[in-house]
């Protein structure tokens, strides 16, 4: 699940926090769920324990992960119960539409933070969410996933903490909509082409363009749901 790290001391805590976020989007970790000790994670990472230490110590700053002193590192709770319970009610069309309403509000702003703010890393793991998507493109459930990656990698880029945790607590209701859109035929390789002109706009830092490109792609995902009568 965790992988070295083999960075420059300045962006290494910001890599252990990436991968441990990713664990968690990808439900590799669950909510309540322990970490291995502070000493184990730095084997894993190959680096030293100071350096876990400020991935942990920034992690918990977020309410992402508790530190419990003489038990260890929890994952906590971040989604609400009303947020949990709405994600496992049936879907109709409108609730589709207010999701994705929301969205456009929240991703658009995201994008043109990331473009803003994003450092190396985030580009690195952006494209290589792209090209591991290329490589199982007719792979439905990995398609969907590093879409789900695709998009908390956006907000992770924003450096904008209470987005991220909306990202993480919106997860289940996100999937209803991914795998909806995601079982039309051609949407895929749209997605993918739109996360790549999106990608672009925020690695040449252009806030206006990637907040555009942003909002064109999820008018797109929403306009071929809708077309095509998926209730999510």
């Amino acid at each position: 699940m965790f992988k070295p790290i083999f960075e420059e001391r300045s962006s290494m805590s910001e890599r252990i926090i990436s991968q441990i976020m990713d664990a968690i989007v990808k439900g590799e970790v669950k909510p309540g769920e322990r970490l291995p000790t502070e000493r184990d994670l730095a084997s894993l990472f190959q680096v030293s324990r100071t350096v876990v230490r400020d991935a942990i110590k920034t992690l918990a700053g977020r309410n992402i992960l508790h530190v419990k002193h003489g038990k260890g590192i929890f994952v906590a709770n971040i989604q609400p119960t009303d947020i949990e319970s709405f994600s496992q009610a049936n879907w109709e069309d409108a609730a589709v539409h207010d999701l994705f309403e929301i969205r456009k509000v929240l991703e658009t702003e995201a994008a043109a933070w990331a473009a803003e703010r994003r450092q190396a890393h985030h580009l690195e793991k952006l494209e290589w969410i792209i090209q591991d998507a290329k490589a199982h493109s007719d792979e439905p459930e990995v398609l969907d996933e590093r879409d789900a990656q695709f998009h908390m990698a956006i907000a992770e880029a924003s450096c904008n903490l209470v987005l991220v945790k909306i990202m993480l607590s919106l997860l289940d209701l996100l999937a209803k909509s991914r795998q909806g859109s995601y079982s039309i035929p051609g949407r895929s390789l749209e997605s993918l082409q739109d996360h790549e002109l999106i990608i672009e706009a925020i690695r040449e830092q252009d806030r206006e363009l990637a907040r555009q490109r942003m909002l064109q792609h999820l008018e797109g995902v929403e306009q071929t749901v809708s077309k095509h009568g998926n209730k999510g």
